[in-house]
């Protein structure tokens, strides 16, 4: 178009090719055709820039963003507005660059923009992730001071849930009762903070009472609700609690999602509940919306392999890799410590074969705690074949030769 027929293209071309670019995921071609707008005098919206810079942001491109936002207004490609500032802000404090954010803020007035509520929720919440909660508080609390930008429920959620990933309860507690006093109203999302925040510390007490509040408020409690209220009643070992909690999770209608089924599993298998997990693991395995994960596997795979149930282990694991999930290096020292104790040394020898051909590299852990068992069960040359291949200077291709009268008659403690 450009070369051949000298035809040039509108702002409005320009802007709706760059965001189809954008839109397909082809970042660095829309980044291009941006830049070359200008060449041709094409003045384009910042919404287009501003898609594109959160994009690559989302991406995990932040510095890349960061880059060009500067190099755009450098040049006087665009000019950016609240919303693109907002974008960068929240890409620099993503990693972790407050000082860049905030010399970012001072800069908005050059384009007679001025950082908003959303503005300082993000630097709220860059602070508390990046575990600076106490900072966060000092600018929930100057936001509050000065009555221009007022925090709402994100400012006030972020701050609380920065107290109780530091385990600080007593101070988010504190920041919610704040909350309520300046009349801002909790949402689903504050309460399960919190929830999630006492079960954590132990506290199920306080924890249930937030629930309690949450139904009062007529917030909607939700699968991360729940969630929190089961994994907090796992920890300090009620299950029963818990598996109430799990029927009325059914009661509101709410399925539980991959999560939810990795904390019920996990415990149960930690309490030598394997039927239960079981149980648990077919119910997972027959919601098609919901793809299994190798980590909910491991523990029920474990628990039958220390119970001796070596058979219905490898079930599991067929299964496992019938609906696409692949065994990771724990599934496989699982199974091949479990075949050891059997003292099914060879079946151990292939499984670490079938390891290190499938891509998936032994620890220290799973080396050592095989080769240990082989050398009870009196192999000395398998030892030898083992050590190369963990190593690298030996192709698990290359078998290692069974003995068969050192097959199931010898048991290995381990």
């Amino acid at each position: 178009m450009t070369d051949q027929s000298g035809y040039l293209p509108d702002a409005v071309f320009f802007s709706f090719v760059a965001g189809s670019c954008t839109n397909a995921g082809l970042l660095d071609a829309a980044v291009t055709l941006l830049t070359k707008a200008s060449q041709f005098g094409r003045r384009i919206e910042p919404y287009a820039y501003n898609n594109l810079l959160n994009l690559l942001i989302a991406r995990g491109r932040a510095q890349d963003a960061v880059a060009l936002f500067e190099s755009w207004i450098q040049d006087g490609l665009y000019s950016p507005d609240g919303w693109s500032f907002n974008v960068v802000i929240k890409g620099v404090c993503r990693v972790g660059n407050f000082q860049k954010a905030l010399e970012l803020v001072e800069r908005m007035t050059e384009f007679g923009c001025s950082p908003d509520t959303i503005t300082h929720n993000i630097l709220v919440d860059g602070l508390c992730r990046a575990k600076q909660v106490n900072r966060g508080h000092d600018l929930l609390r100057r936001l509050q001071r000065d009555g221009v930008c007022m925090p709402n429920v994100v400012t006030y959620t972020s701050v609380i849930s920065g107290y109780c990933k530091a385990g600080r309860m007593e101070d988010a507690l504190s920041v919610y009762n704040d909350m309520l006093e300046s009349g801002t109203r909790p949402n689903t999302v504050t309460y399960n903070v919190l929830i999630n925040g006492y079960g954590k510390a132990l506290d199920m007490e306080s924890a249930v009472r937030m629930y309690r509040q949450l139904i009062l408020r007529r917030c909607p409690p939700d699968v991360v609700t729940f969630s929190s209220l089961i994994d907090g009643y796992c920890r300090c070992g009620q299950l029963d609690d818990a598996m109430r909690i799990w029927k009325e999770m059914g009661q509101h209608h709410i399925q539980p999602n991959v999560y939810t089924f990795s904390i019920i599993i996990h415990s149960l298998c930690k309490q030598n509940r394997s039927a239960e997990a079981l149980g648990f693991l077919r119910e997972l395995n027959m919601r098609a919306d919901i793809a299994p994960q190798t980590f909910i596997y491991n523990p029920v795979i474990d628990i039958l392999c220390k119970g001796g149930q070596v058979e219905e282990a490898n079930l599991i694991v067929t299964d496992m890799e019938e609906k696409g999930c692949h065994p990771d290096k724990y599934t496989y020292t699982i199974l091949i410590i479990g075949h050891c104790m059997k003292g099914r040394i060879p079946e151990a020898i292939t499984l670490f074969h079938k390891m290190v051909e499938t891509g998936c590299r032994p620890d220290k852990i799973t080396v050592n705690s095989f080769i240990s068992c082989v050398l009870k069960a009196g192999m000395p040359n398998e030892v030898d074949q083992i050590m190369l291949i963990a190593s690298g200077h030996a192709s698990a291709s290359q078998k290692v030769p069974s003995h068969p009268s050192q097959r199931l008659d010898i048991s290995v403690a381990v």
